[in-house]
Parts: structure tokens; sequence; C-alpha cells
């Protein structure tokens, strides 16, 4: 996805919630990007987990489900569901706990045509530290504590219904 001079096309950021396999609900940060690349366009989604989502229910333990949600309610019906280029983002922001540094995590989500199937363990890949520095700043990624400082919880941009395909 890297290319040294990439615009950016299309950016949507959300508080996504959906029902979670575990029960209740979960939510995470999405950032969309759709970025154009030597090679025409590429959209990449960023999930940030949340410190607030109850024990049991992380992006990384529902993420196709996640992606699901995503599909219907934020990504463009332009855009080829096998095209998406899908991350799960880390930090002090996803836990109480003392969390460890950032990470940014790659997550090859197969689409079987309708939906997107679960991840294998083989399907994630943890960028390095100078990836993250890298892909933060060419998807122009804002950090995610003062991205939702900026919200109240009443007033943040929730995606509705996916567009039918035209």
């Amino acid at each position: 996805m890297t290319s040294a001079h990439a615009p950016i096309v299309a950016a949507a950021t959300a508080l996504l919630s959906w029902s979670h396999r575990r029960g209740g609900r979960a939510r995470t940060l999405v950032r969309l990007r759709t970025i154009r690349t030597d090679t025409g366009l590429a959209t990449a989604v960023v999930a940030s987990e949340l410190r607030d989502n109850p024990r049991g229910h992380e992006i990384g333990s529902d993420f196709a489900a996640l992606a699901n949600t995503a599909l219907r309610q934020l990504i463009p019906a332009a855009v080829p569901p096998q095209a998406v280029v899908w991350y799960a983002h880390h930090g002090e922001f996803s836990s109480y706990d003392p969390s460890g540094p950032e990470t940014l995590t790659k997550i090859d989500l197969r689409w079987d045509g309708e939906h997107y199937l679960d991840p294998t363990p083989t399907d994630h890949h943890l960028l390095s530290t100078h990836q993250l520095t890298e892909y933060s700043a060419l998807l122009q990624l804002e950090p995610v504590d003062a991205l939702l400082s900026q919200w109240t919880w009443d007033s943040a941009p929730m995606p509705g219904p996916r567009p039918p395909a035209r």
C-alpha cells in the first residue's frame, strides 16, 4: 500500500458498534482511507481497539463481524470488499492497564462472495514500529485519544447503512 506521494482521495472516521459474537455490543474507532497509489486507488480500514469494550469483547476476537458491519455501514459500495486492506490498531487507548507500545497489525480477511470470514492466526501480520509510523503518516491517522476527546459519545459520528450498489 505504500507510495511516496499518496494523496487521500476519500476519508471517513466513525465509532462503529456491532453485535459481538460473545453477546452484547462492542465498538471501535474506524478510520477509512482511500488513497491514490502508483497502481490506482487503495482502500484501508484501521480499527482501533477502545478501552471501554467489555472484557472478552476485543476487536481481535470478532474481527470478521466488525469488518462485515463496517462494510454494510461505512465502506462505499463502489469499493470491492476483497480489495480492502484491514488493520487492527492497539495502544494506551485500548486498555485501562499498561498496554505497552502502540501497534498496527495487518489482518488478511478472506471474502467468500457474501461476507468476510474469520481470520486465522497466520492472517495477522504485526507491522514494525517504522511501518506503524510510515502508515500513520500516509493515512493521516490522528492520535486516538486526541480524536475521541473532540467528541461526546452522544455526538460522535456513527455510520448509517451502506447504500445499495448502482
